[in-house]
């Protein structure tokens, strides 16, 4: 690999780097505020500096390349734009030179006179600016721009001493004060200033740079890397610095170790592209280890990023139950994001410094508190929270979807269980041994007066003991069946009571196809022949009515009996505890069952259910 072609590879990957850089600065300056808006300025300041040094390096290599001579506007329009950005980093330099209150004399004095030479720059910076610009289109300049060059390199040196001699007291004060993140800066400011200073001092003083001169210029030329390297360990605080340190510091490896393979390599036509195959491959292999090493010793963390992803998706893809779900997630992301507290919720908090929406049926949003000991936070742990939340809605909307189906196949399992109950608890309670015996004897009593009632009576029974039984096994049956079954049931009370029970059935034409749940109506019924007709002397009528609404179906039991004063029918028993819970558990709130007196007399239950229950035949 040639010394041009050298150049032209460094100078693309400075430009790239100070550009990639300018944006992300200059994008932090704009939406920054109090005291970090200065640090970003200056920032900003030194990034666009450098990609405009780099740019000119590369437009000057880019014009000789592609055969430009020395008079060509393309190839001096590259010289000045690296000489005026040459020349104003002095300037610059000034600018950013600390006041040192705490530094030792030497220091102090030190700080003091690189402050004060801004103003002399100033005049010098622009003469000599002037100058480069006359002599590029062949004219009489103030200066001589090679000696305007050549002591702007001496000025450069002399801020290098200085920025490496400040740099090494902070970092004195910032290992006493254990500030990490300030320690780095200030290390990363130390290699710098130390590299800078080496490579100047070679170029312009050593007696040993004859015929290594070339090499030890790119190197000087290239000092504007770590420069801007520094500069972003300083700026680290702001969002997205760490990522492009890690991505900066890995390219610049890489590109360096395909750099040296190329200059090793063949020189072959034939074995170059093979070589070069076979070192592109060996790179890319090369890339996710290195990048996990500068995570771990130049930026401090102890894991890559792809490790810790993956160590939060997995702890939250091992919550299981919604309740720990939602309880356990803030947890977690408080302690690996370094918040002060995180929250989920439906609703977006004002005072989340980051939040980010949780897709899914059900929108949530996912809100990040200040980060402990008042720091920024980095892309790292933004990119953190980002897989996080992709984790957390596939999660959510599982962990949902399960507790749903948990709970219709609980309810469906205590929907069968209180069903059955029922049934087995309106068997015993309505067709008991009582009931039977008392119908017995009816029969008995029947048989030598009357046969025709009494064969009329065992069909009765008959029917009774088939509904029962049969209902036992449905969840719905139509309302003209429920009645029949309550007929039959009547018809044999009216047998013992003879004159003394009358009923009526009285319900709309359209309702006789709607599905109700089995045996509901018979312990209403029953309790109106129980506690409403049998205790009055001259007995009483048993009216069922049943009418359609708006929204609903109306079902009344009304009787003509003893009424509510004369004994409580608050379900006490079995029957009306029982037909609440059925009703309860089949609709919800949806259905309503009342009791009340009426005031000519009597007991009147209603059983109000939703009109969307009615199934047509």
């Amino acid at each position: 690999m040639t010394l041009h072609q050298t150049h032209l590879v460094a100078f693309a990957a400075g430009s790239a780097i100070h550009g990639i850089q300018s944006v992300l600065v200059w994008k932090l300056w704009r939406h920054t505020a109090g005291a970090h808006r200065p640090e970003a300025k200056e920032g900003f300041a030194i990034c666009l500096l450098a990609f405009l040094w780099q740019a000119g390096n590369l437009w000057r290599e880019m014009a000789i390349t592609l055969g430009y001579s020395e008079d060509t506007v393309a190839l001096k329009s590259g010289v000045i734009v690296q000489s005026l950005a040459l020349l104003s980093f002095p300037v610059l330099f000034s600018y950013l030179v600390p006041e040192c209150w705490s530094a030792g004399r030497a220091a102090r004095v030190l700080a003091k006179a690189a402050r004060g030479l801004r103003y002399p720059l100033w005049l010098f910076a622009s003469v000599s600016a002037l100058s480069i610009v006359l002599y590029e289109f062949g004219m009489r300049t103030p200066v001589d721009p090679d000696w305007s060059l050549h002591l702007t390199m001496n000025v450069m040196l002399f801020y290098f001493v200085t920025f490496f001699v400040l740099s090494r007291g902070k970092s004195q004060n910032d290992k006493a004060s254990r500030s990490l993140p300030m320690l780095r800066a200030n290390k990363a400011a130390v290699i710098a200033s130390s590299l800078a200073m080496g490579t100047f001092f070679f170029v312009l003083w050593s007696p040993y740079r004859i015929g290594r001169t070339a090499w030890m210029e790119l190197a000087a030329q290239m000092t504007s890397v770590p420069f801007t390297i520094a500069m972003a360990y300083r700026l680290y605080q702001f969002p997205f610095m760490d990522a492009f340190l890690r991505d900066v510091l890995t390219g610049a490896a890489l590109l360096a170790g395909f750099c040296v393979a190329l200059s090793i390599g063949p020189a072959s036509t034939v074995m170059l592209p093979l070589w070069m195959a076979t070192v592109a491959v060996g790179l890319a292999f090369a890339k996710a280890p290195l990048s996990r090493w500068v995570d771990r010793a130049l930026l401090g963390y102890s894991e890559a990023i792809e490790d810790q992803e993956e160590r939060v998706a997995g702890a939250i893809r091992g919550l299981t139950q919604l309740p720990e779900f939602i309880a356990r997630v803030s947890e977690i992301l408080r302690h690996e994001l370094e918040a002060d507290w995180v929250d989920t919720g439906s609703e977006r908090r004002a005072d989340a410094v980051a939040d980010f929406r949780i897709p899914g049926s059900t929108p949530m949003w996912l809100a990040l508190g200040p980060r402990r000991g008042s720091r920024t936070y980095m892309s790292r742990q933004l990119r953190v929270a980002s897989r996080a939340v992709l984790e957390l809605a596939t999660q959510h909307e599982r962990l949902q979807r399960e507790d749903a189906e948990r709970r219709q196949l609980v309810q469906q399992h205590e929907l069968r269980e209180i069903t059955a109950r029922a049934q087995m608890r309106a068997l015993q309670a309505q067709i008991n041994p009582h009931f039977l015996f008392n119908t017995l004897n009816v029969l008995a009593n029947l048989i030598h007066s009357n046969p025709a009632k009494a064969e009329h009576l065992t069909e009765d029974l008959a029917e009774i003991f088939r509904y029962a039984l049969e209902s036992t096994r449905l969840e719905r049956v139509r309302l003209d069946d429920e009645l029949r079954f309550i007929e039959s049931y009547l018809e044999i009370e009216r047998a013992r009571f003879e004159n003394r029970l009358t009923y009526s059935i009285d319900i709309d034409k359209s309702l006789g196809s709607m599905r109700i749940p089995p045996m509901i109506l018979q312990p209403l019924v029953e309790n109106a022949v129980k506690h409403g007709i049998s205790p009055k002397v001259e007995g009483g009528e048993v009216r069922i009515i049943a009418r359609s609404g708006a929204d609903r179906v109306t079902i009344c039991i009304e009787d003509t009996g003893a009424g509510l004063s004369r004994k409580s029918r608050g379900g006490s028993g079995i029957g009306l505890p029982n037909v609440r819970d059925r009703l309860a558990h089949v609709y919800g709130d949806a259905a309503v069952l009342g009791l009340e007196e009426l005031s000519t007399g009597g007991t009147r239950a209603s059983l109000m259910l939703p009109q969307h229950e009615e199934v047509h035949a």
